[in-house]
């Protein structure tokens, strides 16, 4: 027998997730974009909230801590637009949320939420707005809680140009929103560079489908990457998760 007939048979080439090659793709646009412009790609600019949630009709079935009973959460709220068009012109807003130990082995939990619709199929489509968070937003990609499918949702209380309150609902496979609670806004912070990460930082119970953290994670690296790179040349400590 021949050296080479004793060698393993190399291993079958498995294809790469088109999920991941979008994320690779979405990751080196926003990459030339913080190049070019020497800032984030997405989310720059953005208004910092002390705030609370408060959990009122909570879903104990659904297995995902945060609202299977009833509490008032803490936690920080950024309010940014996407691409950072000036006031009043078209853009996606965005709403992130930071609760402390919501997440996974005593971690925080991130939640992004971004304008989109409110219907089956429009939830899942981003919506340009004049103002930043004065529409509905949803967590647009959906996540798992066990078996069922699980997307969250805030919208806006009253008509403000900066609203304070926004109702929190969920849809479990698909169905009909179910209001849970209150997120209320009560304390604006110095703006921070705090870089929001649902995919390190993931709420307790919930876990996203392997086509999300494939499209998704690639960005979230490159922006973790960038973060500690920009962190250590004005020598600060990186933001955990950020």
């Amino acid at each position: 027998m021949s050296a080479s007939s004793s060698q393993p048979p190399a291993p079958a080439r498995v294809p790469t997730p088109p999920s991941r090659v979008a994320g690779a793709a979405l990751a080196a646009g926003l990459g030339v974009v913080a190049w070019a412009t020497g800032r984030k790609p997405l989310h720059a600019a953005g208004s910092t909230w002390a705030a609370e949630l408060r959990v009122d009709s909570p879903l104990p079935d659904l297995g995902v801590p945060l609202i299977s009973r009833r509490g008032v959460h803490a936690c920080t709220v950024r309010v940014s637009r996407a691409v950072g068009t000036p006031e009043g012109w078209w853009d996606v807003g965005g709403l992130a949320v930071r609760l402390p130990d919501a997440g996974t082995r005593g971690r925080p939990a991130d939640l992004l939420f971004a304008t989109t619709g409110t219907g089956r199929l429009s939830r899942d489509l981003l919506r340009p707005v004049r103002q930043a968070a004065t529409r509905p937003l949803t967590t647009l990609l959906p996540t798992r809680a066990g078996d069922r499918s699980l997307e969250l949702l805030v919208r806006p209380v009253g008509a403000a140009e900066q609203p304070r309150e926004y109702e929190l609902a969920v849809s479990v496979d698909g169905g009909r929103w179910t209001a849970v609670g209150l997120l209320q806004l009560w304390r604006e912070l110095p703006d921070t560079r705090t870089r929001f990460d649902p995919i390190v930082d993931e709420l307790e119970g919930t876990r996203p489908p392997a086509w999300v953290v494939g499209l998704r994670e690639p960005a979230y690296r490159w922006a973790r990457r960038l973060s500690r790179r920009r962190a250590t040349e004005v020598g600060a400590l990186p933001v955990t998760g950020d």
